[in-house]
């Protein structure tokens, strides 16, 4: 059930077994890769030419090909690992309406067969937290294509001006907000319908933990995190993998500890109870 983690600051457990980890992935690409240039360079020299140039051009890509299917079929053992070991609740089968939040993906208008597959929720710190694994259908008339995206969810303890940190092609998230840490803006792309709400939020210390995590967490550039109301929600392509979905917990565990007081006091609410601000 669900069990709150003694400090807000202290990283999650990312460890899970061996074939979810990052190195044997890394591992069986660079492996599949070597083997399909061998390949190639053998039948080109018995034959003038390569089997296929189609195959010799995305060599690149299908060598990545083993290590999806790895992930794809491991996702779910991932998922439920992670939760026991971190007191989350996990459940193979979530069902129920999709968020009816106003920003992609769950605003497309082309979307069919949407799908909540299966989550977990527990607590990060004071926070509430949910993840679940969500999936749809494009319907572009002529083709139809199929995508997913691993959503995790902090619930706050007021509803907030909207703020967008990361890469969006969504034109409704307010001015593009710059900051003093030229290291900062190099990594992430932050949105506010009111920047002073987003300077005020991201202080120095969220703004130079989040680029110290981003250094060593490579999902976390990966992930969109935006303030919707009363939720912090981080909507990604990964998260499929222990620490991956570790990763971006602490991302959005820095964004939230990091709010400060007065954000809390000024909507009538009590400050949540962190290590930071006991």
């Amino acid at each position: 059930m669900d069990q709150p983690h003694t400090a807000a600051e202290s990283r999650i457990d990312p460890l899970g077994p061996f074939w979810t980890r990052t190195w044997f992935l890394n591992t069986l690409s660079a492996i599949t890769f070597v083997g399909l240039v061998t390949f190639h360079a053998w039948w080109w020299s018995g034959h003038g030419r390569p089997w296929s140039w189609m195959l010799l051009l995305t060599t690149p890509l299908i060598a990545f090909v083993p290590a999806g299917i790895v992930v794809k079929l491991s996702r779910r053992a991932s998922t439920r690992s992670w939760a026991l070991r971190n007191g989350f609740e996990y459940r193979a089968r979530l069902g129920g309406a999709p968020p009816a939040w106003d920003f992609p993906p769950f605003s497309g208008t082309r979307a069919r067969r949407i799908r909540l597959r299966d989550g977990m929720t527990g607590r990060i710190g004071p926070y509430p937290a949910t993840f679940f694994h969500y999936t749809w259908w494009n319907n572009r008339r002529l083709f139809a294509s199929s995508h997913y995206r691993n959503v995790f969810t902090l619930r706050l303890p007021a509803a907030l001006p909207r703020l967008t940190v990361g890469v969006t092609l969504d034109t409704s998230t307010g001015d593009t907000v710059r900051f003093e840490s030229a290291d900062f803006d190099d990594r992430f792309t932050v949105h506010s319908t009111d920047p002073a709400f987003a300077h005020a939020v991201l202080t120095p210390r969220t703004i130079d933990a989040l680029v110290e995590l981003s250094r060593t967490a490579g999902s976390v550039m990966l992930t969109k995190f935006e303030i919707a109301d009363d939720l912090l929600v981080a909507v990604s392509t990964v998260g499929n993998r222990p620490e991956q979905i570790t990763e971006i917990f602490d991302a959005m565990r820095i964004i939230a500890v990091g709010i400060p007081r007065f954000v809390w006091t000024d909507r009538g609410v009590a400050p949540p109870m962190t290590a930071q601000n006991r």
